[in-house]
């Protein structure tokens, strides 16, 4: 599985490189670890796609967009549904942004209930979990359990053996030991993560190599989430939990696009704004539905549904504040770019000191300003 391999690339990242015409549909090159994230530093996701060489693809900002009509005896709309019909219904006066022929058919297998929407995890993954929760279950009977598949166990050892959670230490080469050293948060995290990747990301054809540059994103975001959690008294395991699927909502897009693959028996066909609008957009709402179908709790899919600190219900959210700040310090460290702290923290509505985190950033070698 591609998630025991993405443990081993922390500092790695699969990259589409393609020169399209104007008129190309998935031929076109969509960072799509970078292209949905709300830049303070630089002002807008809109300008994030002109770094990200596609300016000229129009961006749909989703407070521009208009209500669709909804009638009187209907139940309330979903936020994912809403965004969906008001995608939907700015689809014909957009006709650049998601003029393909299968951004309605997208559309349309991401509505519904989340039943529809969001794949079950396997039934082993599920077994594997519930012994996470079991207090009864001792560490030695965990082990034995997990050691049954071997991709987990290259995985739980990759972490184990990581500088987040290794540096300094002598390398393991067990699972009982690796479980000590990353806990059982840590081990429930892997679980949750081989069964997603297991479940999800086979899009096909160049939306493959998409699907991976989420991953490799994922996984690099997690170990500094779990770094900066105990400034944000967040729990790091937790913290670590949730950065490792904060953009899972993408692959649940992914997923639907391999849905529609099938049924066609042919590539999907969607311009390159075309799928930064589904990304950016729906990602957040169909992260949070998936977190919630799967039992991660209300906190986890409040966390990972305002991850980009672009919604705000009053309440604090310091889990979703440490997943913006891992997630920003993972792209200015991949593009070498300078992160704005200042601009960050007033924009995204930061409670921590940023002063405190610079030791953190220094030793993750994120680039930094403030």
């Amino acid at each position: 599985m591609r998630i025991a391999m993405a443990f081993g690339w922390l500092s790695r990242l699969v990259k589409q490189e393609h020169a399209p015409s104007a008129d190309s549909h998935a031929r076109v090159t969509v960072d799509v670890a970078m292209a949905d994230v709300a830049q303070p530093a630089s002002g807008t996701a809109e300008s994030a796609a002109h770094a990200d060489g596609i300016a000229s693809i129009p961006f749909i900002d989703a407070a521009d967009l208009a209500s669709p009509a909804v009638a009187p005896d209907a139940p309330p709309p979903t936020p994912v549904d809403q965004l969906i019909a008001e995608l939907a219904a700015r689809h014909a006066a957009h006709q650049d942004a998601c003029g393909s022929p299968d951004a309605a058919a997208v559309l349309d297998l991401l509505s519904g209930s989340s039943d529809t929407i969001i794949r079950q995890l396997p039934a082993a993954a599920r077994a594997s979990l519930a012994l996470c929760d079991d207090p009864s279950i001792t560490r030695r009977q965990f082990a034995e359990k997990l050691a049954s598949d071997p991709a987990l166990v290259q995985g739980v050892l990759r972490t184990a053996n990581s500088a987040a959670f290794g540096a300094g230490k002598e390398p393991v080469i067990s699972i009982e030991p690796a479980l000590d050293r990353i806990g059982i948060g840590g081990a429930r995290a892997l679980i949750f993560a081989n069964a997603v990747d297991g479940t999800l990301s086979r899009p096909g054809g160049e939306f493959n190599e998409m699907a991976a540059d989420v991953w490799n994103h994922m996984v690099r975001t997690a170990p500094i989430a779990r770094a900066l959690a105990p400034l944000f008294g967040v729990d790091p395991d937790e913290a670590f939990s949730i950065a490792l699927l904060h953009d899972v909502g993408k692959l649940v897009i992914f997923d639907r696009i391999s849905v529609l693959r099938a049924s066609k028996r042919r590539d999907v066909q969607l311009t390159a704004g075309c799928v930064h609008d589904l990304l950016d957009i729906l990602h957040e709402p169909l992260g949070a539905s998936a977190l919630e179908a799967w039992g991660m709790g209300e906190r986890s899919a409040r966390a990972i549904g305002a991850h980009h600190r672009r919604t705000n219900d009053g309440a604090p959210n310091p889990l979703a504040e440490v997943v913006f700040v891992a997630e920003l310090s993972d792209h200015a460290a991949r593009r070498g770019i300078p992160l704005d702290l200042q601009r960050v923290w007033f924009d995204a509505h930061i409670t921590v000191d940023f002063a405190r985190l610079v030791p953190v950033l220094h030793g993750f070698s994120v680039p930094f300003v403030y």
